[in-house]
């Protein structure tokens, strides 16, 4: 079990144990009503993996447990998880932690009543009523609520509730607040300041000198498609539009990391100042103090960017290009196997149970909408979560591939089948993908197309997972975290579009160690060292799996021998 340390600052702080005792001796308290509430937080310190005498009873102890915790995944319901989450909070404040007990919840008054209309009018009450709540237990009216009312209900929301995001939950209702302030104008409402809680270090490209930018543009378009193809100068492979938005980005942050170590914006006046040691020095410095002194992909990719401008732009002298080279040398990430998110991410997938969980869901969710008569927008968005989940099982292709596709050019049906086909200038690595889909696959398929994909309008361009704007596919990162959010909910695991093609890896590679040749032209990876280097570790357990099956069968063997004797 993991045990949450009692605060050392507070010797006589409650425990979760000392807390069951406290609601048991309350007479004040139905019998039914302590039992049951004891009941839910001993299952609370249960479910979160915490142990009950030697942690603290208090809402910030959990809130980081609770973020990473999903009912379904605990082999629970939503609503039974609900239910224990307010008993616990319930019996948190009646004991009175924090120590500050706030007031019982009292009707609204007359100001925050006569508000209550409008902001059901408005679809806002839902996101404005503990607000309204927590200004009437003041005694504040509509008419006074500001920047510091607003703070002050963000401090209550971050210690006395169990929000796991309180800084989302402060935003989306000072948003809600100013958005009743411009639709009721008769009220005498004041606007809020809306916090963004994002930490930025980069200006806009806009923000970069007029002449900086110009050079920055005018060496970009030399390396695009859009370079004259009989250039004397120039990449022999001209980058995508996607390779040409990460360069800017990255000027943008090697602007803002010489910036950061005393340079100043306004002294830039050409690309080619970006590659002088100190200047390129003072940049690279930025981020690996920022990393805590270490290298990252981040960073390498920066040092790789210099290089990149010295040779084919700056024309760096050779004692210069050596030194930018020497730096992208030393910040080299030198690693074997998955990065750490995806590893992450499949860890809970050593459980089958979790396995069989995303392999059943496209027809789980398909097997649910074929009940029904009529659809609506929310089933379409639903299935197409499940739609794309179904593909990327089978054809685990990266996710912008996936949110473009088209029927009849990217999804084509011929002698009874179905193909998935994207041409190699359209892939990432300019490698065709051309597969069948199965016979199942392919039945889910055409389920949405004939009664799904009309429920969202026009799509002259017969987009697979069309946007909102006629003749434009949905966004690709708005997409994915929706994909991710849908599978959360019906699963409790944490999933998205480019983990399926680790997951589908995994499983293959568990039941075939050392097949290497098979998951990459599965994935579409050009070169066989790209699927060794990123699944090594995969065909590493496999062959731990079979050593421990080989020691286990000898000491079992040596185990039957003793008992015989």
């Amino acid at each position: 079990m993991f045990d949450f340390a009692v605060s050392t600052s507070d010797t006589q702080a409650m425990t979760m144990a000392s807390l069951i005792e406290v609601i048991r001796a309350d007479g004040s308290l139905s019998e039914a009503r302590r039992r049951n509430l004891a009941c839910s937080i001993r299952r609370f310190c249960v479910l979160l993996d915490c142990s009950l005498e030697h942690t603290e009873a208090a809402f910030w102890v959990f809130r980081d447990r609770i973020k990473s915790f999903h009912p379904l995944a605990a082999g629970i319901k939503k609503r039974r998880w609900q239910t224990i989450r307010s008993d616990v909070a319930f019996a948190l404040k009646h004991a009175g932690v924090p120590k500050h007990r706030p007031k019982p919840r009292i009707p609204y008054g007359p100001d925050w009543d006569a508000l209550k209309t409008r902001l059901a009018s408005e679809q806002l009450g839902w996101r404005l009523s503990r607000l309204a709540h927590f200004a009437e237990e003041r005694g504040l009216s509509p008419q006074v609520v500001n920047d510091a009312v607003m703070a002050d209900y963000a401090e209550l929301v971050r210690t006395q509730s169990f929000k796991i995001k309180p800084e989302r939950h402060h935003r989306a209702v000072c948003t809600a607040w100013n958005k009743l302030v411009a639709k009721c104008p008769d009220l005498g409402l004041r606007t809020v300041t809306v916090h963004n809680n994002r930490e930025t270090y980069t200006r806009p490209w806009a923000a970069l000198p007029v002449a900086f930018r110009m050079d920055a543009d005018q060496w970009l378009e030399s390396l695009s498609q859009e370079a004259d193809l009989l250039a004397e100068e120039g990449p022999i492979r001209p980058l995508r539009p996607s390779s040409i938005n990460t360069y800017r980005y990255q000027i943008r942050q090697l602007a803002a990391g010489m910036e950061a170590k005393g340079g100043s914006y306004d002294t830039l006046e050409s690309l080619s100042q970006m590659v002088e040691p100190a200047t390129a020095k003072a940049a690279l410095t930025f981020f690996i103090e920022r990393n805590g002194g270490k290298t990252n992909s981040t960073i390498y990719g920066l040092a790789h960017l210099l290089v990149l401008i010295a040779e084919t732009h700056a024309k760096a002298e050779p004692e210069v290009l050596s030194l930018l080279k020497r730096y992208r040398k030393r910040l080299v990430v030198r690693s074997l196997g998955m990065r750490p998110r995806p590893k992450t991410a499949l860890r809970p997938f050593a459980d089958i149970r979790n396995i069989e969980k995303i392999l059943i869901l496209p027809c789980k969710i398909l097997k649910r909408l074929r009940r029904k008569s009529s659809w609506t927008i929310a089933d379409a968005r639903l299935m197409q979560v499940a739609l794309a989940l179904e593909l990327l099982l089978m054809r685990p292709i990266r996710r912008k591939n996936l949110v473009d596709l088209r029927l009849d050019e990217h999804v084509i049906r011929a002698g009874g089948r179905t193909f998935i086909v994207i041409p190699a200038d359209d892939v990432k690595n300019d490698y065709e993908l051309d597969y069948p889909i199965p016979a199942e696959s392919a039945a889910l398929l055409d389920f949405y197309v004939k009664h799904l994909l009309p429920q969202f309008g026009p799509n002259p361009e017969r987009f697979l997972f069309p946007g909102v704007i006629p003749g434009s596919p949905k966004s690709h990162e708005q997409f994915g975290r929706f994909f991710t959010k849908v599978i959360k909910e019906e699963t409790g695991l944490h999933v998205y579009p480019h983990l399926m093609r680790h997951f589908g890896a995994n499983l293959y590679l568990k039941e075939n160690p050392g097949a290497f040749e098979t998951v990459r032209r599965v994935l579409g990876h050009k070169s066989l060292t790209t699927t060794t280097r990123s699944y090594t570790n995969l065909d590493d357990e496999a062959a731990v799996r079979m050593f421990d099956q080989v020691i286990l069968g000898i000491r079992d063997t040596i185990g039957r021998e003793v008992r015989d004797d």
